[in-house]
């Protein structure tokens, strides 16, 4: 599920709001509109004579926190802090998540009581990490998409609506990572691991023992293979600690 709050070392989308002699008020996109704070030695690595060379009210830009206090309001940021990478990257990621959140608000409107908004995003957002990823799976997979959600009658809505106007992701990526576990429940061992892998969104078959397939797609291949390596991460973590064994993965 979404944070509430960012932490330390989050990158964010802000808007200018305020700009001062002394620093930046910005405001948290992502967060319900709270504010943020970039002191002038923040805005660039070096000397600054005009603030307003570098930022202007009303302006989005992407800043890094550099610490976080949720219970008294306050987040410092960092523009400086921020390369020209991350915030094309991040940005994008803000863009995509905004388009589908308006999807799921269309979807909300047309289909009212049936289709409840909020519990929605909140199911999605755990079960996929973001709406726009959660939308890719239900283009790309749409039998697994309604397998995963089959106690919700409106993950057909959602389905139905990929179907119709949507196109699955470009980038293609697969890999083998290996599960193994000696103990009597063993079964149940790895079943456990590779659901804690489910909840990325990817796809995963079996490759025959010990050998188990994640494919993943995205717009673009670098986050095909981040959430690749995610997922296989999430899973290996999942099988060490309830003292199984795995490895990879390994690229094919």
């Amino acid at each position: 599920m979404k944070k509430k709050d960012p932490e330390a070392g989050d990158l964010v989308v802000c808007t200018v709001k305020d700009v001062k002699d002394f620093g930046v008020v910005c405001i948290l996109d992502e967060f319900h509109s709270k504010e943020g704070f970039i002191h002038i030695s923040e805005i660039s690595s070096g000397w600054i004579k005009y603030i307003r060379d570098y930022v202007r009210e009303g302006q989005r830009i992407v800043c890094k926190i550099i610490d976080a206090n949720p219970a008294r309001g306050k987040f410092d940021l960092s523009l400086r802090k921020v390369n020209d990478h991350q915030r094309r990257e991040k940005l994008k990621e803000w863009k995509n998540e905004q388009r589908a959140t308006k999807i799921l608000e269309n979807l909300s409107a047309q289909h009212k009581s049936s289709f409840p908004l909020e519990r929605v995003t909140d199911i999605l957002e755990e079960k996929y990490g973001s709406l726009s990823y959660a939308l890719d799976y239900a283009t790309s997979f749409p039998e697994q998409f309604m397998s995963g959600l089959k106690e919700h009658h409106w993950a057909r809505v959602i389905v139905d609506y990929a179907k119709e106007n949507l196109k699955p992701p470009v980038a293609k990526v697969s890999g083998i990572i290996q599960l193994q576990s000696t103990a009597g429940n063993g079964i149940d061992v790895v079943r456990k691991a590779l659901e804690a892998g489910l909840k990325g969104g990817l796809e995963i078959t079996y490759a025959g023992a010990p050998k188990y397939r994640i494919i993943s797609y995205a717009e673009d291949m670098k986050t095909a293979e981040e959430n690749m390596r995610k997922t296989s991460e999430a899973i290996i973590a999942a099988i060490k600690k309830a003292g199984g064994y795995g490895e990879g993965p390994v690229k094919e």
